[in-house]
């Protein structure tokens, strides 16, 4: 079966769902055909921004002008299946891709499904676009009931990991160190960092919004015995050595739903996990997550190695315990990266495959 999956036009992040999901589709036999129009979108958005940088466009009017953008950089999408002959079409995360360009898939018979990455943070935008699909996968389990009284049945689908990319090798020299953390660096996970003492323990942060605090984390003193910082977005093939490397990587779910205005996820609407939580054992890490989703046991067990989300206090607890019981910690990784084995971008392809043909 040949499949065309439109990549989520996102840089970063969701790009790595969407070459594990390609990998995945190949494991299943299906032919991909790629279809990144992010590539196209980029440029035509550094129009827009630089039309209103000069005054051309008004600030009022830019947003339905980066739709309008949207809109040309997807156009292609539904000559391409054709051209390919495509029997099916995968839209990946789906916030950017214009619905209306997936509803002309829907009005002509051919089965377009979008794989929504992004509940609870953006449900209403997901509850949006649904509708234009044949049918719509969640990576949130609650969700599924949240999106009942939509005209698109709606099906659960957990992330997963890349195994071309998440694997267990050997370390990386340098980039050995007592805890790593690779994310984005939100105000929630910033103010339980600053809350943890990390004398003593060699860390390494990773990732986009820390650059903040760069300067003034330079200059304490613990910066020249250890502590590492590395801004920018970091390739998911990077970041696997990080994970695999590190004696600890720690793992935490956001809360942040919207940096511009600091709105958080009510307690409890979020159960499932990220990628980083399938990522991180299945490169042969030893993963410390937060325990705030019910997901985490149900795929880890008593193997999952867990603080008490958002408490600072006990974050360091955990992290001194495992960094002086090696031992219990192997024993652990081992543990984590059995239980986490199955579930890779494979057998969720499998699933997706399933109900389109």
């Amino acid at each position: 079966m040949k499949v065309l999956v439109i990549h989520p036009g996102h840089g970063h992040s969701t790009n790595d769902v969407f070459e594990g999901l390609c990998v995945g589709l190949a494991m299943c036999g299906v032919e991909v055909v790629r279809f990144e129009w992010g590539k196209m979108l980029r440029p035509l958005t550094g129009v827009v921004l630089g039309a209103i940088a000069g005054g051309v466009v008004k600030d009022a009017d830019g947003e339905r002008l980066h739709q309008f953008m949207a809109w040309l950089a997807a156009a292609d999408a539904l000559a391409e299946a054709v051209y390919q002959e495509c029997e099916a079409v995968i839209v990946v995360n789906g916030l950017l891709f214009p619905p209306r360009r997936a509803g002309l898939f829907k009005k002509i018979g051919v089965p377009i499904v979008c794989y929504g990455t992004e509940a609870p943070y953006f449900s209403a935008t997901e509850k949006r676009i649904a509708p234009f699909y044949t049918r719509f996968f969640t990576q949130e389990r609650t969700a599924v009931q949240a999106y009942a009284d939509l005209d698109v049945p709606v099906t659960y689908l957990p992330m997963a990991y890349n195994p071309h990319v998440h694997r267990s090798e050997p370390p990386d020299a340098d980039k050995q160190c007592d805890l790593v953390f690779v994310g984005g660096g939100f105000p929630e996970r910033k103010a339980l960092l600053a809350g943890v003492d990390w004398t003593g323990i060699n860390k390494t942060i990773l990732g986009t919004l820390w650059g903040l605090d760069l300067e003034a984390e330079k200059g304490r003193s613990d910066y020249t015995r250890g502590q590492r910082y590395m801004q920018g977005v970091i390739a998911n093939e990077d970041t696997a050595a990080w994970h695999r490397s590190a004696k600890i990587a720690l793992n935490m779910h956001r809360t942040l739903t919207y940096i511009e205005t600091g709105a958080q996820l009510a307690p409890g609407l979020a159960e499932s996990l990220g990628p980083r939580a399938y990522e991180i054992p299945a490169s042969g890490g030893f993963m410390l997550c937060d325990d705030e989703r019910p997901e985490l046991r149900d795929v880890y067990g008593e193997s999952a190695a867990t603080f008490r989300a958002w408490d600072a206090a006990d974050l360091e607890r955990q992290i001194r315990y495992w960094l002086t019981h090696p031992d219990a910690r192997e024993r652990t990784r081992q543990e984590q990266a059995q239980a986490v084995a199955p579930h890779h971008w494979g057998n969720r392809a499998k699933t997706i495959m399933e109900y389109i043909t």
